[in-house]
C-alpha cells in the first residue's frame, strides 16, 4: 500500500477512536470536542488528520556528498563549489575520464562509496544503468529538460547538451574542402591533417553512434582509413583547439564548447566550429547526472541533482561552459548555434548507444589506435 495512504488511514482511525463517545469520557456540560452533537466526527478534524497525515517534512540535507565526475574539474568546479556553499553540504569530488569512472562504478556495485555519477557522455551514464545501479529519478527532476535528454527508464537526467563539431585552422583549412559528414575525412587530401582524442568519452559516444546508425563494417573502416592517414593523437579536446590555434592542427574533432571557450577570449583567434550537416559527427549529446542505488545520502544527492537544473547553474553552463542549457527559460549564449540546426538529439537512442560502448572500444582498437 502507498505509504502517505497508510499513514492517513492510521491518522483518520486514531481521529475516530478519539473522538468515539464512551461512558465515563463526557466533557463538561455544553462542551462539544471534535464530534459533532451527534457524537459524529467532525469534517474539520479529519481534514486537519489528514493534513497532518500528508505534510511530511522535507528530509534534511547535509552531511557528505560524494561526486564522481567525469566532467572536468575546470569546466564544472565553480558550479560544484555553488552548490556546496549554499546548500551546507561537504562536497568531495573525485575527477576521471567518463568511461573509466563508469567502469570504476560498475566494479565497485553496491559498495561504491559515490552518491553521484556526473558524465561528460550520455554513454557512460547508459553503462551503469544498464547494470541497475542507479536510483529512478522523480518526475518532477525528469520534467526539468527535454525528453531527448532523458532516460528513457528514468535513471539519469541531462544537464547541459553539447555537440560534436569540428575545430579547423581558418589559416588552412576552407570551406569548399570541408565535407558534408564525419565519413567525409577518410579522405586523401587530410592527410596529416587530422587530430582525434581516441580514448575521449566523447569520441566513444560518436564512434558507438556510428555503431548504431552505419554497422560495425563502415565504422571500422572509416577508422582503419583516418588512422592510415597519419592523425595526431591527442589526450583530450582542448589540446586539439590549442594546436590549432597555433598552426599546428587543421581540423580536430572535438566538443563544440572549447573552441569557444577559446574565442570568447579572443575573437581574433584563426580558429572555427563547423558544424557537419548530418549524422554522428554532429550529434548533440546531453552530460548527465544519476543518483546511486547504494548512496549514503540520498537526501543531498537529490539535492545536487535539482542544483544542476536551477537558474544559476543553467547559465554558468551557457555563459562560461558555453554549453546549450536544458531547462525552459534559459537565454543560450550568443556564441552557441541553434540547437534545432544540429542532428537531432531526438532521433540517437542513448540506451543502444550504451550497449555499443564496448564495440566501440574494440573497433578503435583493432584498427590500430
Amino acid at each position: 500500500m502507498n505509504k502517505k495512504l497508510t499513514v492517513t488511514l492510521i491518522a483518520l482511525m486514531m481521529v475516530l477512536t478519539a473522538c468515539s463517545p464512551t461512558a465515563g469520557e463526557q466533557g463538561p456540560a455544553g462542551e462539544q470536542g471534535p464530534e459533532g452533537p451527534s457524537g459524529e466526527v467532525s469534517q474539520d478534524a479529519i481534514d486537519a488528520a489528514v493534513e497532518a497525515a500528508l505534510t511530511e517534512a522535507p528530509p534534511e540535507v547535509g552531511g557528505t556528498l560524494v561526486i564522481y565526475s567525469g566532467r572536468k574539474e575546470s569546466l564544472v568546479a565553480d558550479i560544484i563549489a555553488e552548490f556546496a556553499a549554499t546548500s551546507g553540504v561537504e562536497v568531495e569530488v573525485r575527477y576521471a575520464k567518463s568511461p573509466a569512472l563508469a567502469g570504476t562504478v560498475v566494479l565497485e556495485g553496491a559498495i561504491s562509496p559515490a552518491d553521484v555519477f556526473f558524465s561528460q557522455d550520455p554513454v557512460s551514464l547508459g553503462v551503469i544503468a544498464k547494470e541497475g545501479l542507479f536510483d529512478r529519478l522523480p518526475e518532477s527532476v525528469l520534467d526539468n529538460v527535454p525528453a531527448w535528454a532523458v532516460d528513457k527508464n528514468g535513471y539519469w537526467v541531462g544537464t547541459s547538451g553539447r555537440s560534436r563539431s569540428l575545430v579547423v585552422d581558418t589559416r588552412d583549412v576552407t570551406d569548399a574542402e570541408l565535407p558534408g559528414d564525419i565519413y567525409g575525412l577518410a579522405d586523401e587530401k587530410f592527410r596529416n591533417r587530422l587530430g582525434l582524442a581516441p580514448t575521449n568519452g566523447s569520441f566513444l559516444a560518436m564512434v558507438a553512434c556510428m555503431i548504431e546508425s552505419d554497422g560495425e563494417e563502415k565504422v571500422l573502416d572509416w577508422l582503419t582509413t583516418i588512422n592510415g592517414l597519419g592523425y595526431g593523437e591527442y589526450p583530450k579536446n582542448s589540446p586539439q583547439v590549442a594546436a590549432a590555434a597555433a598552426g599546428e592542427l587543421d581540423i580536430g574533432m572535438i566538443n563544440h564548447y572549447y573552441t569557444l571557450r577559446v574565442l570568447a577570449e579572443d575573437s581574433s583567434a584563426p580558429i572555427k566550429n563547423v558544424y557537419l550537416d548530418g549524422g554522428c559527427g554532429a550529434m548533440v549529446m546531453p552530460a548527465g547526472v544519476g543518483i546511486l542505488s547504494s548512496s549514503q545520502n540520498k537526501p543531498a544527492a537529490m539535492a545536487f541533482v535539482e542544483f544542476l537544473h536551477s537558474k544559476s547553474a543553467q547559465e554558468t553552463f551557457t555563459n562560461t561552459v558555453y554549453e546549450f542549457p536544458l531547462v525552459e527559460g534559459i537565454e543560450p549564449n550568443a556564441l552557441l548555434p541553434d540547437i534545432n540546426s544540429l542532428n537531432s538529439p531526438s532521433n540517437l537512442n542513448w540506451s543502444a548507444l550504451a550497449l555499443w560502448q564496448e564495440k566501440a572500444v574494440e573497433l578503435i582498437a583493432q584498427a590500430g589506435y
